[in-house]
């Protein structure tokens, strides 16, 4: 028997005339070979990723594994930054104190002129203030660029609220940041992106009071380079006044002039 050249679907209807379409049969074959092979490849792709699914499963406990290892390398680096910082910090007081009474400084020589431009941080933080308002409390500052430094390609930011009234002391960091017991940023990356300084530029950082008894002894400010380098730590002491509820408005306390 002859293969039909074309094929006829009638669809009848209650009411009115019937629907009739007709298509010719290398078409309805070829259709339903597309058809076919679709659900074919969709049973097959379901297939391989059954199969490759706890691959990629511990490829994933993996990726975890190295992102583990990872900020853990990141939180030595910065421990390290931090030590460096501190101790030249101390080594120039020291250094400062011998000079003002007249000491030669023997067993520390006070750092010569490159030592000065190796060390000049490429931005410096001019003017803080704070603001209490109802429940919240608000810190902003300035960064400005220091004139012939090479490093000024901007960083990241934190601003670190902390009450040592307490006992362990209590830190909060804006923004959001896993601290040490000593109030020191873990990850660098999470700090707030700031470009490169062309002159100055100013930032601001709020937080919210959880509680009314809720006050803060000391702000610290960090500035990060983009390898995570400590470029800046300054910290600052609150006064009470900010935190108390005598009065109406802003309370507002002027912590570092330009």
């Amino acid at each position: 028997m002859k293969a039909p050249e074309t094929y006829t679907f009638i669809v009848s209807r209650v009411y009115g005339a019937p629907v009739s379409w007709s298509i010719s049969a290398w078409r309805f074959y070829l259709g339903i070979g597309f058809v076919s092979a679709l659900l074919v490849g969709m049973l097959v792709m379901s297939l391989l990723f059954l199969a490759t699914f706890p691959r990629l499963q511990q490829l994933e406990h993996q990726r975890d594994e190295l992102r583990r290892q990872r900020d853990a390398l990141q939180e030595q680096v910065l421990s390290a930054n931090q030590e460096a910082f501190e101790a030249r910090e101390t080594m120039i007081i020291r250094v400062a104190l011998r000079l003002a009474k007249g000491d030669s400084p023997v067993d520390e020589p006070a750092p010569s002129a490159n030592r000065d431009e190796e060390y000049l941080p490429p931005v410096q933080i001019t003017e803080v203030t704070t603001k209490v308002d109802r429940r919240n409390m608000e810190v902003v500052f300035r960064i400005t660029e220091v004139i012939g430094s090479l490093e000024n390609t901007g960083g990241f930011l934190f601003a670190v609220f902390e009450n040592q009234d307490r006992n362990p002391p209590n830190f909060r960091a804006s923004p959001k940041v896993g601290l040490n017991e000593d109030g020191f940023p873990e990850t660098y990356k999470a700090g707030i992106r700031y470009p490169r300084v062309r002159r100055a530029v100013t930032y601001r950082r709020r937080i919210r009071l959880e509680n009314p008894n809720d006050y803060f002894t000391h702000i610290t400010i960090y500035l990060f380079s983009l390898r995570g380098g400590l470029l800046v730590k300054d910290r600052y002491t609150l006064d009470t006044v900010l935190f108390k509820k005598d009065g109406e408005g802003p309370r507002i306390q002027k912590l570092l002039s330009s």
